[in-house]
């Protein structure tokens, strides 16, 4: 009787075994038809170990999940993050203020005019010069409405950064009192060289030059006329950040004597002149570390001009006003002038 108990175990035990071998191979087949390209290894080591997003286009990257990397997104000033939330604008991926270089407009209002605009700026400078444009709380939204800016406010070639409220940028003098304002350049920090556009003013694609071959200038625009005074126009301008903070640094734009002095542009460039002169008889040289080097009209013309007195500057600045034989010209050299806008501060002038 034990004798056939002992078979009887043995029986059960190895149907039980071929029955798990069945059952086991019947699973093996059913992964098989469900991940023909998978083995049974792979799929645990995929389940262990999940796959890192990986991005080609930083446009269409997700926010990032590190509160570190948030806090320094998407700032209207470097150090106010919530400035900028319920704006409705997309956070960037990286935050472009940590070029040594950008493009810089300020405009209090939206316009659908400056869309095309800033793209057309966006594609001469490269990727390498991010664009930053100050505007309201009431106008910041606005730009993210198109998607090709949208997309590039996304990776951080773009940034809107708020305006401060009590800024009002109504007229010239309004606009002479917030360049002057250390506010505004400190906020640019750390960038050096700073390029300011206006709605009217152009870059042009066809120029053999670009603005980094400008460098080696503290302050460079389109001459001022002989009949209008001294130094070089703003609309279209580069200035070195350091330079700037150095003359508001010495001289008050309320206080200081401004013979001559409408605008800004003018008074940075005369406080700039007067520095220099002070270095001259130091004994300091212009291309000396350091020293205020300002450039000759022969080469400010190279840079951008008002009027056609160089063949193919880099840029151009008020087309509206030339003359219509001035503009036959303009067509061939800089066809793109004609997405500058005649609506801006400046014109109130």
């Amino acid at each position: 009787m034990a004798v056939l108990t002992s078979m009887d175990e043995r029986r059960r035990r190895s149907r039980n075994i071929v029955f798990g071998a069945f059952i086991l191979l019947v699973v093996i087949w059913t992964v098989k038809l469900a991940y023909p390209k998978h083995t049974i290894i792979s799929l645990y080591q995929s389940h262990r170990q999940p796959y890192a997003p990986i991005y080609s286009d930083l446009a269409d990257t997700e926010e990032e999940d590190e509160p570190a990397k948030k806090e320094s997104q998407w700032k209207s000033r470097p150090s106010s993050k919530e400035e900028s939330q319920g704006t409705g604008l997309p956070e960037p991926a990286f935050n472009a203020s940590v070029s040594d270089k950008a493009a810089v407009i300020v405009e209090a209002r939206f316009r659908a005019a400056l869309i095309p605009l800033i793209l057309h700026y966006n594609s001469v400078l490269g990727p390498s010069w991010p664009i930053l444009i100050y505007t309201t709380a009431e106008s910041v939204g606005m730009f993210a409405t198109s998607a090709a800016l949208a997309r590039y406010i996304k990776t951080g070639t773009i940034q809107v950064r708020l305006l401060p409220q009590s800024t009002l940028l109504q007229n010239s003098e309004s606009v002479n009192r917030f360049m002057t304002d250390t506010w505004f350049w400190e906020d640019l920090a750390p960038i050096e060289h700073v390029l300011i556009f206006q709605s009217d003013s152009m870059l042009c694609a066809n120029a053999a030059r670009s603005v980094d071959d400008f460098f080696e200038y503290d302050m460079v625009g389109a001459p001022v006329s002989i009949d209008a005074g001294v130094g070089y126009k703003g609309g279209l301008s580069l200035r070195k950040r350091s330079t700037i903070l150095r003359v508001l640094d010495d001289y008050d734009w309320e206080k200081t004597p401004k013979d001559g002095d409408k605008f800004e542009d003018q008074w940075f460039f005369n406080r700039m002149a007067d520095i220099q002169a002070e270095e001259a008889v130091e004994g300091i040289e212009p291309k000396d570390e350091g020293a205020i080097n300002l450039p000759t009209v022969e080469i400010t013309r190279t840079f951008s001009v008002e009027s056609i007195d160089y063949p193919h500057p880099l840029g151009v600045r008020r087309v509206h006003r030339w003359l219509d034989d001035q503009k036959a010209s303009l067509e061939e050299w800089c066809p793109e002038y004609k997405l500058c806008s005649v609506d801006s501060i400046a014109e109130k002038e």
